[in-house]
């Protein structure tokens, strides 16, 4: 299992697994209308969706034992983020209960991932979980940002505490770059002849990682002054959200070798 189909699996798992765990932890459950939650519930069950196709599309028609658990625990976790939509949906007193567990069984579905590397099996769970962090934060600040536009007298202290997890999703990519030096870029990536150049996609991961910091500082001032600078705030979360992508991808063109 290797190439871009493999690659953008783990980014779409990374994704969905991250945002998950943020949007259920990070407080704003009750605190801000449910439609929130389904405009993040959407967007996340999209990519686990998208996660379990890629995946299945990169370990072809005769898979690995671990690789088949691996894209049955990414189309389980799919079906669960998806029944967790439809009890947001109806309003169900058991939504978040089922949320929680979507984010367990996505947990579960990332370590299979890390399994199906099946070497450093450890710190590949620990790479793809700072990886998951870093781009579940970064997106979860995106879309505060923008509900901000729909609840106007919402608290500044939400896209504070949001600040406060992408620059902790920074600090989790630092050490998911330093993990990925382990496993250095092959010679052919499928990607881009620059990517297959050695040591390149570490210089660019550092590169990425310490523009994703600068911004972090800048959301984390912008957000402490609240009112119009909330919405200057959310601008840079979509440069934020850029990075990141850009930032992970780099680290995890050599995750499968």
């Amino acid at each position: 299992m290797s190439g871009p189909l493999a690659v953008m699996a783990v980014l779409l798992a990374e994704t969905a697994v991250g945002g998950t765990v943020v949007t259920l932890t990070s407080g704003v459950h009750g605190k801000v209308r449910r439609g929130f939650l389904v405009l993040s519930g959407v967007i996340l069950a999209l990519c686990a969706w998208g996660a379990w196709a890629t995946a299945r599309a990169a370990v072809g028609a005769t898979p690995s034992a671990a690789q088949a658990r691996m894209v049955t625990a990414l189309g389980v976790f799919a079906g669960v983020l998806t029944l967790w939509q439809l009890a947001v949906l109806a309003r169900l007193a058991v939504e978040r209960v089922i949320g929680l567990g979507a984010a367990a069984v996505g947990v579960v579905a990332l370590g299979t991932v890390a399994l199906a590397r099946g070497t450093g099996v450890v710190l590949a769970g620990v790479e793809l979980a700072t990886g998951a962090f870093f781009l579940g934060s970064a997106l979860y600040g995106l879309l505060l940002g923008h509900w901000y536009l729909v609840e106007r007298r919402l608290s500044n202290s939400h896209m504070v505490r949001s600040a406060m997890l992408y620059a902790a999703g920074v600090g989790a990519a630092i050490v998911g770059a330093v993990l990925s030096a382990q496993h250095p870029t092959p010679v052919a990536t499928g990607f881009s002849p620059f990517l297959a150049v050695p040591g390149f996609s570490l210089l660019l991961v550092a590169g990425l990682v310490a523009i994703c910091a600068l911004i972090a500082g800048f959301v984390w001032k912008l957000a402490q002054e609240g009112g119009r600078s909330i919405q200057a705030a959310t601008g840079m979360f979509y440069l934020a959200v850029i990075m990141a992508f850009s930032a992970e991808l780099s680290s995890k063109v050599g995750f499968f070798g």
